[in-house]
């Protein structure tokens, strides 16, 4: 008898998951469609780009980019209350694009931190950020700011669009 009590409540507590966790969109996501943005420079692609798109009107709580692959291709996604699908809601967006260049010096670990002085570790990250100022920028400053980009998308209009960073 007591088998089958646990077994009823595990059978319950299955099917509850079952049914909240695939549930699907929550209420409130928008309508989304295919997107994707290219980077180039040139014709050379550029891989681990972030893009964002920035809605002329907000969508509360709705976020929409992601990241450029070896091919400088960034499939849009669409973010809402921890659920995330592929592609762009309706509307006139500003993208920015942003790309730090790396350092020869990595960010120091909590554990590498913890072995050396205080001293040290200013030390250390200063000649990191004084390195890092001087490295050339990989995207043009225009383009990583909604203030100043210039590129514009419209969705579900346009599905696809290339920036090509050399001409900024």
């Amino acid at each position: 008898m007591k088998t089958l009590k646990i077994t009823a409540v595990v059978a319950i507590l299955c099917s509850l998951v079952a049914t909240l966790g695939c549930s699907g969109k929550p209420s409130g996501f928008p309508k989304v469609s295919p997107c994707t943005i290219t980077v180039v420079n040139g014709s050379t692609p550029i891989e681990g780009v972030e893009v964002a798109l920035i809605p002329d009107t907000p969508i509360a709580g709705v976020i929409a980019g992601g990241t450029t692959d070896s091919q400088g291709v960034c499939v849009v996604k669409t973010t809402f209350a921890n659920f995330s699908a592929p592609g762009a809601p309706a509307g006139n967006f500003t993208v920015t694009l942003r790309k730090d260049p790396t350092p020869s010096k990595p960010e120091l670990s909590a554990e590498e931190m913890s072995s050396m002085d205080r001293t040290d570790v200013d030390k250390y990250n200063k000649e990191r950020e004084d390195e890092i100022k001087k490295m050339p920028k990989i995207i043009p400053p225009s383009l990583t700011s909604f203030q100043t980009s210039q590129v514009k998308l419209s969705t579900p209009n346009a599905s696809e669009l290339t920036v090509d960073i050399s001409q900024y």
